[in-house]
């Protein structure tokens, strides 16, 4: 658009971009809140982000803890909560080695 309509004041070439840009940019960085990632596979292993953007849908929490909790909360291996906490949560996170590394 830049090129071809560069002193174009009406803005349409932009617009009709499949991604246009927007007066408000996107920051940069994490959320300040944590969601779900569902698409990390299957319940068992998933765990929560703070990527930007929100999903359209998704609940967010204010932490991640209480996002695995919310979401994740029935999880055998604690796959979530080893994320956000660490290796200390749960005999589940990480090897014994990883545990004994961290003084847990």
């Amino acid at each position: 658009c830049k090129g071809a309509y560069g002193g174009q004041m009406s803005g349409t070439c932009l617009a009709n971009l499949p991604s246009p840009p927007t007066q408000s940019p996107t920051g940069s960085g994490g959320l300040s809140v944590f969601y779900p990632n569902y698409e990390a596979g299957s319940w068992q292993v998933g765990t929560c982000i703070d990527t930007r953007p929100l999903p359209s849908g998704r609940p967010s929490y204010s932490t991640q803890e209480s996002c695995c909790s919310g979401a994740y909360g029935g999880q055998r291996d604690h796959a979530c909560m080893c994320d956000a906490v660490g290796v200390c949560y749960s005999c589940s996170c990480g090897s014994a080695s990883e545990r004994l590394a961290a003084t847990c």
